[in-house]
């Protein structure tokens, strides 16, 4: 379990093949206070084409990724990620952004690790994260895993696009064959006259 300082290039083509590539590994991208969560997230934006430093919070916090949304979703002109408001509407893969509590004033991001449609283990949903649970960081933090977090202080979240294209729909046209002209020279041909 490598624990990787600075940005780097991590396969994201799938969410599985980005939970696959960062489960258990410990980030931290701005080598400050070890292995937090918002690292991890942070590594993802740049990942898929922000500069260094987003997704922007203020004050250390995670949960305030939510309160500047707006200026997380795209970058130079190209929109990345679309706002999810719901819960239920939650799909796997989107980064779920948690409130405060007066045990953990930072709030709390992570990635939805199946669908929230369907789901009936309680307020613990599974998500991929930084800093709960996961390997001790000497400097700060736990290593990325997989754990329940309570959606009763879900925020929203942030969806992005390349992992839930809907293929368009196949359009057929149909061309109707000039039948008329063929049985015209099927008829002409019968009847000795030549065109």
């Amino acid at each position: 379990m490598p624990k990787y300082t600075g940005y780097i290039s991590v396969p994201h083509s799938t969410y599985a093949e980005w939970e696959t590539a960062t489960n258990g590994n410990g980030f931290d991208v701005d080598g400050s206070f070890g292995c937090q969560c918002w690292d991890l997230v942070s590594l993802f934006w740049y990942n898929v084409g922000f500069p260094t430093g987003y997704p922007l919070i203020t004050a250390s916090s995670a949960y305030t990724m939510w309160t500047l949304r707006n200026q997380n979703v795209s970058y130079n002109g190209t929109t990345y990620f679309d706002i999810i408001y719901n819960l239920a509407d939650v799909k796997k893969g989107d980064v779920m952004v948690f409130n405060y509590t007066s045990q953990n004033p930072y709030g709390h991001v992570g990635f939805a690790t199946r669908d929230y449609a369907g789901w009936s283990g309680g307020y613990e949903f599974p998500i991929l994260s930084e800093n709960n649970g996961g390997t001790p960081d000497p400097s700060g933090g736990a290593y990325t895993n997989i754990h329940g977090y309570d959606t009763r202080l879900f925020l929203g979240a942030f969806r992005y696009k390349a992992w839930h294209v809907i293929p368009p729909t196949p359009t057929f046209t149909h061309t109707r064959f000039p039948w008329f002209i063929l049985t015209n020279k099927l008829n002409n041909k019968r009847n000795g006259n030549m065109l």
